[in-house]
């Protein structure tokens, strides 16, 4: 069953008790633009606790969360569906939730309280007619993100539509209308009052659209990124001042250079893009080259990882995310230094965790430093880099099985008369590499190796 067969099964059971019911927001919003939806909200004048009792009474499965704002989360084999009752609202003293809330019989009046003229439709699927309170029809026509009403009340009410807004005007590629935009300028140091989780939602999705430089220049320009991180904003002001390297501009725009060059869909690595070289905002230092005065960043790829390592704690990622994103920013300028080392070495670098993103990040970071053919002898080892830990992921792949075979404790201790300890785990890796370097290719192999 699908969110939407879900939802028209609550429609028709409340209908049936003749309440007014729709579905509303972004169910309605996407099946107008063709997009496909993964949630569905409805909205009824039917009040929770009569909610309840119809869903009860067919058995299904009803969780009262935000009851009290007038939300019931129903469960219909396995798909969960948001009912919320018709309501007014009184004031947001916390920024997020109404003070108090009035039950109320019509949708025009609940209209008015939500965040976006495009998520104010109201659709009876059983009649198939569609009601629009607030002209959300014209503004997906012309594709443009509106506050209802009055924009700073919007935004006073929950300060996080203002992130919102941006999510959605990149997922969509909307235009936010100027009024709305002007308010969220003047509003956006209120995102501070939000908590890290609902902000690092909205960021997810933002770096996961495909519009994603869409969505961080209006994150710049509305003044949100300077109260998200002003270390990341205070990029568009940190340049190289080089006649021959990083022409795209500042270090603000080599990130989103990089952002957009990166292959694989990874979160993590969209955020170790974003801020791999925040660090250069305290570490530049003027130095003389043949070319002139430059600025150059040593250090920056640790400062880069304290200062990330600030904001995700502040944002809450989980301690796997925060770990990933931090080694990938640690080594995202060592391409040079794998490129030059031994064979041996390489396969060992290779074969550490997060490597593909490691090595990602590295040809996304040469693609955005736009320069001239003169500095293609700093260039051009660091895409082989690239393209060498490319090969080398593929044979340790195809090499996985042998690996699990050939590379175990047990067998390497009985072989080796080695116990278990640093020595050990030491002797495993080398079997490893040696596995993939193809000197060990069985038991007879190994057992020779290790003798020797």
């Amino acid at each position: 069953m699908n969110v939407e067969q879900a939802g028209l099964k609550i429609v028709r059971l409340l209908a049936q008790k003749s309440f007014q019911v729709f579905f509303v927001g972004g169910i309605v919003r996407n099946t107008r633009l063709g997009l496909v939806s993964d949630n569905v909200d409805l909205a009824t004048d039917a009040t929770p606790n009569q909610i309840e009792q119809i869903l009860s009474k067919q058995k299904i499965k009803v969780k009262p969360v935000g009851k009290k704002f007038g939300s019931i989360l129903a469960i219909v084999d396995e798909v969960p569906v948001e009912i919320t009752t018709f309501r007014s609202e009184g004031r947001y003293s916390d920024n997020r939730h109404p003070d108090q809330v009035e039950f109320i019989r019509e949708y025009l009046a609940d209209a008015k309280r939500r965040d976006f003229t495009i998520n104010a439709l109201y659709y009876d699927p059983i009649k198939k007619q569609l009601f629009d309170p607030t002209n959300g029809q014209k503004d997906l026509k012309a594709k443009i993100l509106r506050f209802v009403g009055d924009p700073k009340r919007r935004i006073d009410e929950d300060a996080l539509r203002m992130l919102r807004g941006v999510r959605l005007a990149t997922q969509l590629g909307f235009k936010l209308e100027k009024n709305s935009f002007a308010a969220i300028k003047t509003r956006a140091k209120y995102i501070q009052g939000i908590s890290g989780e609902r902000i690092k939602a909205e960021l997810d999705k933002i770096l996961l659209s495909k519009n994603v430089i869409l969505g961080m220049r209006l994150l710049q320009k509305s003044g949100l990124l300077r109260f998200l991180s002003s270390e990341l904003d205070g990029l568009t002001k940190i340049f190289h001042h080089s006649k021959t390297y990083h022409l795209e501009g500042s270090v603000f725009e080599h990130s989103l250079l990089v952002l957009q060059a990166l292959k694989l869909d990874h979160l993590a690595l969209k955020y170790a893009a974003l801020a791999h070289d925040v660090g250069k905002i305290s570490t530049g230092k003027k130095v003389f080259k043949p070319e002139g005065w430059v600025y150059s960043f040593k250090g920056h790829e640790a400062k880069s990882v304290e200062i990330f390592e600030e904001f995700a704690s502040n944002l809450k990622f989980s301690r796997i995310d925060k770990e990933i994103v931090m080694k990938v920013i640690e080594l995202h300028d060592r391409k040079d230094k794998f490129f030059k080392a031994s064979t041996q070495e390489q396969v060992t670098y290779a074969m550490q965790d997060y490597f593909d993103l490691i090595i990602d990040l590295w040809q996304a970071d040469s693609v955005g430093n736009i320069s001239k053919p003169e500095n293609d002898w700093y260039r051009k080892p660091r895409f082989e880099a690239y393209k060498l830990g490319v090969v080398l992921l593929k044979k340790i792949k195809s090499k996985a099985g042998l690996i699990a075979t050939l590379a175990k404790g047990d067998l390497i201790m009985k072989l080796s008369h080695l116990k278990p300890g640093f020595q050990l785990g030491q002797r495993i890796q080398d079997v490893k590499v040696q596995i993939v370097l193809d000197k060990i290719k069985n038991e007879r192999d190994l057992k020779e190796y290790l003798e020797n």
